[in-house]
Order: structure tokens, then sequence, then C-alpha cells
């Protein structure tokens, strides 16, 4: 149907709607894991709810339907919903992992075939793509987006979104609006003190970016923004949100979250916080089941009217009319079964693992290996069928992983493993076991991280050390006289300084999913590896929040080393911006990621020294790959605005394309950065560019390029 049928379909239906009926459009209610309920499925027949978390499978997915249609006086179907992050069956890596392939068509693929497979089970929505910049690791939920990056961050949440949109019939949600990622402390739910200015030219933009990209539903997020808590928030959802930004879908209320109002201390009771929500702009309470227990009083009272009612209950129907759902609200138990873990999704998948692998460290060319060379393989994480899942996973089984140590295995007789002990909760490892297996060994090769469970929502470290034993483990095996790398499984990035210093080379799959294979390609060299940190690996927890887009300041820290004086009573210094103690940079920027060639990038040539504000800035960039094998080159552009209204940032990631390069091959790339490039909000919140100069970098990550000069007037 186009969009004017949809809306006449809509409005005739409103017209003949009750207002209990409208009411029930915006109830949610979570259903059990079977479909043996009892007083939920009454709830959902007598009020009529819009949504129900789903019981999962096609089957119960019918069911449901049938029974949620015949009870509505109109036959309108239900919602069904569930959080499928990165893979209903077929798990895909945890997004922060796929968002370092810097691969937008691949991530597009990826969520179209996640999609897919979800909606072969029944489901019409999805709670994701999320969307949160997180610059603080010690968060566990930065494992569900794109890092630290608003450039990165938006292209992927398109992208995301595209996917779930071209997997059909399924709805998308953007999540988590606005700020969630800059929660205080790094603990998940807390506040987040931030600028308007530094909440829009940072946070919203990958929101602006999945709006444009027709996101279907956009999720508040739990957090305080401006001490108001987002659920009642109603100039950041109504005024900027739907006003500014264009949003014409529905706003869904994370779980509870409009009940928890009274927790903020922004409501009295339910009654108020009711009201709040839904004055603010939610249209769907996920949960609290607030808004049975007090719209149709409200309305009663003249508290909310018909037309705020109907714009309400019109979002979630107009919803349901676009994805199809009063035409096919059936399921094919045939093709959920053809389709569950199918030979496409899991080869798509193995590309995503391949693709999200970062090599941060190769000294020596320890990686790749060869099929001939003996490597043992320790550290119990290498055999651990669950930890390479991570914490969201679907209806995702640890049966269906490869481990890495078996994708391994798969491709050479050589490999011979000794777990060492449970090092992961801190116990003693077997000193003797690991030495007398190295010393029939060419190389070690550790594996290491996080369980599943220590790194997702409300899994906020203090300490993002390896957990246990692990930092102890590998300084050991340091001892043991053999080429030594690691690989760290994990949800976050974590400090790993002391480990990274004894080890030749250091590889980072993060949960790569179930695909431990492409992993394993990477490793022996059958594919190049490309990824590139979508967030910096910090030196020490002193140092967090840390991101390479850090504020300029006015002494900046010029790299000199300052001798200590023993003189007087305090540190020496040069009174510039940085720690006495440790360095100021990370260990890892943010774009770093190396591979099996050597590519160079010279200074970009712009066409012109002086642009218009509002043209595209064109510039010429040689590339080459100057090592022995063919490769693809990640070329990332940064920008620095020299002198603006408000201070930018040292450095902005502004493009990124991937440029196929064989073994001695030189390009000329043609870039063109767009006007909205040079653009940000300003004081009075209006988006524009500064007339002056910019400084533009050419490299493979935040920390190097040599900068050339443009103006633009």
């Amino acid at each position: 149907m186009t969009k004017q049928e949809i809306e006449l379909k809509v409005q005739e239906l409103l017209a003949d709607m009750t207002p209990e009926e409208k009411i029930g459009q915006l109830l949610y209610i979570n259903a059990p894991r079977t479909f043996d309920w009892g007083a939920e499925l009454d709830f959902i027949e007598k009020y009529h709810a819009g949504s129900v978390a789903n019981a999962p499978g096609a089957q119960s997915s019918n069911d449901l339907q049938k029974r949620v249609m015949a009870a509505s006086p109109h036959n309108i179907p239900a919602l069904l919903c569930a959080d499928i992050i990165c893979g209903y069956r077929t798990i895909f890596p945890q997004p922060v992992a796929e968002a370092c392939s810097f691969d937008v068509e691949m991530i597009e693929k990826n969520m179209e075939y996640v999609a897919e497979e979800a909606k072969a089970a029944g489901l019409s929505m999805t709670y994701a793509p999320m969307m949160d910049i997180a610059r603080d690791p010690r968060w566990g939920r930065i494992s569900e987006g794109a890092g630290e990056d608003p450039y990165l961050g938006s292209i992927v949440a398109a992208a995301r979104v595209r996917g779930i949109k071209n997997a059909g019939g399924i709805a998308s949600c953007a999540k988590h609006y606005i700020g969630y990622g800059a929660c205080y402390g790094g603990r998940d739910y807390d506040a987040s003190y931030l600028s308007e200015q530094e909440l829009r030219n940072t946070y919203l933009p990958p929101f602006k970016a999945a709006v444009k990209a027709g996101v279907d539903t956009v999720m508040p997020a739990f957090n305080e923004t401006f001490g108001i808590p987002m659920h009642a928030h109603k100039y950041l959802i109504e005024d900027v949100l739907r006003g500014e930004l264009g949003f014409k879908g529905a706003v869904t209320t994370d779980y509870n979250a409009i009940d928890e109002l009274i927790n903020h201390g922004a409501a009295h009771n339910r009654e108020e916080a009711c009201l709040k929500g839904f004055k603010a702009g939610c249209d769907i309470d996920t949960g609290s089941l607030i808004f049975q227990e007090y719209l149709m009083k409200f309305y009663n009272e003249g508290k909310i009217t018909d037309q705020e009612l109907d714009e309400h209950a019109a979002r979630v129907l107009r919803l349901k009319f676009e994805l199809g759902l009063f035409e096919k609200h059936e399921y094919d138990l045939d093709y959920e079964k053809e389709t569950f873990l199918c030979d496409k999704f899991k080869a798509q998948a193995r590309i995503s693992s391949q693709k999200s692998t970062v090599l941060l460290k190769n000294e020596g060319d320890f990686f790749p290996l060869s099929r001939e060379e003996k490597v043992l393989v320790v550290g119990q994480l290498a055999d651990d069928i669950d930890a390479p899942l991570g914490w969201w996973r679907g209806m995702g089984e640890a049966q269906d992983c490869t481990t890495l140590l078996a994708a391994m295995k798969e491709k050479s007789d050589n490999i011979i493993h000794v777990a060492g002990g449970n090092i992961l909760d801190g116990e003693d490892f077997d000193r003797e076991a690991l030495m007398e297996a190295a010393k029939d060994c060419d190389k070690i090769f550790a594996i290491v991280g996080e369980a599943s469970y220590i790194s997702g929502e409300a899994h906020t470290r203090g300490d993002i050390s390896l957990p246990g034993t692990q930092t102890e483990f590998i300084e050991f095996l340091a001892t043991l006289g053999k080429p030594l790398a690691m690989a760290v499984i994990a949800g976050r990035p974590l400090i790993i300084t002391r480990e990274n210093e004894v080890c030749d080379a250091v590889l980072y799959p993060w949960q790569f999913g179930i695909m431990g294979q492409g992993v394993a390609d990477v490793i022996f060299g059958d594919v190049m590896p490309e990824g590139k940190l979508c967030a910096c690996i910090p030196y020490s927890i002193g140092q967090i929040p840390i991101y390479y887009a850090r504020p300029i300041t006015g002494r900046p820290y010029r790299g000199e080393v300052v001798e200590m004086s023993k003189k007087v009573s305090s540190y020496a210094t040069d009174f510039t911006c940085h720690y006495i103690d440790m360095p100021s940079e990370p260990l890892y920027t943010f774009g770093h990621g190396l591979t099996y060639t050597k590519f160079e990038i010279g200074t970009p040539k712009p066409l012109k020294a002086e642009w218009n504000i509002g043209e595209a800035v064109e510039f010429d960039v040689d590339v080459a790959n100057v090592g022995e094998r063919d490769g693809r080159l990640t070329l990332q552009l940064y920008i620095h605005d020299v002198a603006a209204e408000i201070c930018r940032p040292v450095k902005e990631l502004k493009f990124v394309q991937k440029v196929e390069l064989k073994a001695g091959e030189k390009k000329t790339v043609r870039v063109a950065l767009a006007p909205e490039s040079f653009e940000y909000y300003h004081f009075d919140n209006t988006l524009y560019a500064d007339p002056g100069d910019f400084l533009v970098y050419a490299s493979e990550d935040a920390a190097h390029g040599e900068a050339v000069k443009i103006t633009l007037k």
C-alpha cells in the first residue's frame, strides 16, 4: 500500500475504535517463554494489547496472533517483539566487533539476515539497532553499539536500519535516545552530564542518520539528560526528535521506564508518572502496564484529548500497516526450520568474524600462522563455546558455536591445547603442564578475555583489566622462551597494557559469534585482517573516559619527556595537558588495526585551496600497497576546524572508504567531503559550518597523517 492508502486505513480504523481499544494499542505485555499462558493471555484479550514480547517460534506466534485478532473488535494484529541485537539463532559478532570492520555494506547485509531469521520465527519488531556513542569501556553496553565516534556510529546506524528494512515485515528500533552511553562513571542507568552542544554534536548524529534511513521506532534511554529522565523529556522527544529530525514513527519505552520516573524523583506516584510519560511523547508503554491503569481515567477527566489519543494510537497502527501485518500474520513452520542456521547465514557470519577481527600487534610476523608450525594453544577460553556469543544472543545456543580452538584444529594438525586451569575465576594455573607442553612447540598462542556474562546490560566493571589470574598467566608464558601471542575474546576494550608488553602479537576478535572459523581464517592468513578499532583501548583505567576526538586545550601536550625534579618537593612539569605518571595517549587508538601487507597514504591534495560553504570539498589521495600481499585499505579522512565559535575536537572522522590494492599497486582516490562534514551545532542549536581554515588528514587511524589546509568562505 502507498502512504496515502495506509493513512486512509488508519483514519478509518480510528474513527470506528473506542477509546479503550486505542489505549490497548499502546499496551505491551511480556509473554512467558512457552505458550502455556494464563493471566497474560487473558490480559491481552481483555485489553487488546497492541504489543507482546513474543514466545519464540513461528507456531507460538501463529497461535498468539489468532487469539489476539479474534479478541480484537477490529481484528488488529499485535506487534511481536524481542531484543534481536546480533542474531536470532545464527549469532553474528557483537555489534562493537562488527563496527570494527568499518564495512557498512557487510553490516547492512548482516542485519538483513538477522532480521530475516527473526521474522521467520514470527517476530515483527526487534529492539535494534543500538546506536549509543560510548567512550567509557567500563560500561557493559559498549558491546551493543558502534564505539566512540559519531561519524562511524552514524554510518553504521544507517546501515543497520537499512538491513532490517531490507528484510521486510519487521520493524527496527533506534535506541537508546539519548546520551545513555555517557552515563556517569560508566554505571549503567546512571545520569549523563552533558551540555546540549555535546549532546547534539556527539550523541545525536547516529539517531539523525537512523531517522533519515527510515527507522520505524525509537526507544528513549533509562538515563536523565539535562536533569530530566528521558521518558519524561518532552523537549528532546517532541521538539528535537519529532520536530527537528522529523521522526514520524512510534516511540516505545524501555522496560518499566515510565514507572521508574518515580525512582528518578520526577514523579510522586504512578499516576503522575503515567501522565508525564504520555505527554512527553511515549506511545508504547513497555512492561509497566501504567497506560492500562491510568489513561482511561485521564481521558474521562479530560486530561488527555481525543486528538492526543488518536495521534499515539495512529503511530502504532500505521506501523502495523506498513509492516503488512494486517495481510500477513501467519508464519511458515517449514520455512522457519529451513532458515535457522542456514548455510547462507553462517557464511555471512563467518565473513563478519573475519572482518571484525583486529590485529593490534604483530612483531616478528607471528601471524599468519603456518600449518606446519607446532602451536601450543593455551587458556580455558580457547575451547569455551559460551564466551564468543556474548551477552546478547537472541535464541542462539552455545552448542552452535565453533570455538577458536576447534576452528584452528580444522586448519592444522599441529595444534596442541593445554587449558592451564580456571584462570578466569582467579585460580592458580598448572605451570608444570604449560612448561612441558611448550618444550616441543614453535609458538605459544594464549586465548584470554571475558566470560560472556560480565559484559552487556547492567554489567559495569570498575576494573576492566583481564579478570582472574589471566595477566599472571600471560606473564608466565612470556618466560618460556617461545614467541607468544594472545587473542582477546571480550565485549569491551580491556586494559591489556602489561600483557601487550610481553606478547609478540595481539589479536582482538571480540565476542565473535558462532563462527570461530572466521577468526581462524585470519590467524592462518587465508584472509587478510582488516579490522580497525571503533573505540580506543586505554593504557590505564585512570585515562577513562578516553577517545581520540578529545577537546582541544590552550596548553596541548607536545610529547616531550619531562624529567622529574629532585630539587623541589613537587614533580617537574612543562605545564601542558598530560599525566605525569602515565602516557596521555591510549594503548591503541581509534582506527588502529594492522594487516599482513603495508599501505602508504599520501597527504590529501585539494582540488583548490578555497571552497564556498555548502560545497562538497574534493581531494585526491595517493594510496599504495608497498607490501607483498594483496589487501584492502581502510582509508580514513579526519578534519580539524582551526578556529571556531565553539572549540572543535583535535580531530574528527568524516570519511571512510575501502580501497582494494594488489601488492605493489598504486592508486589515486578522489574523495569528496560532503558540506555537512564541516557543520556542527552552535550555542543557539543551529547547525552550520564556520568560515575559516580546516586541516584535513588522510590516514589508517586517528593518530597519523600529514595535514593539508583548506579554507571555507
